[in-house]
C-alpha cells in the first residue's frame, strides 16, 4: 500500500537531485538510489524495514549540498 502515491514523489525527488547537480552532472542509478535512501526520514523502527522501507522521501535533504 502507498506505492502508487510514493512513485511520483520519489521520481520527482530523483529529478530534483539530478537537476541540482548535488551528486555530479551525470549520476549513476546506484548513486541516485543511495542519495535518496541516505536522505530519507526514517520511520518506524530504526533503519530500513518491511513497513516503511528506507523511510519518507525528503526532497530538501536530498538536494542539500
Amino acid at each position: 500500500t502507498g506505492t502508487s502515491m510514493a512513485t511520483p514523489h520519489v521520481s520527482a525527488t530523483a529529478a530534483l537531485v539530478i537537476a541540482s547537480g548535488v551528486i555530479g552532472p551525470h549520476p549513476s542509478p546506484a548513486a541516485l538510489e543511495a542519495r535518496l535512501k541516505a536522505s530519507a526520514r526514517d520511520l518506524g523502527a530504526p533503519g530500513p524495514d518491511s513497513t516503511y522501507g528506507a523511510g519518507l522521501v525528503d526532497a530538501a535533504a536530498a538536494t542539500l549540498r
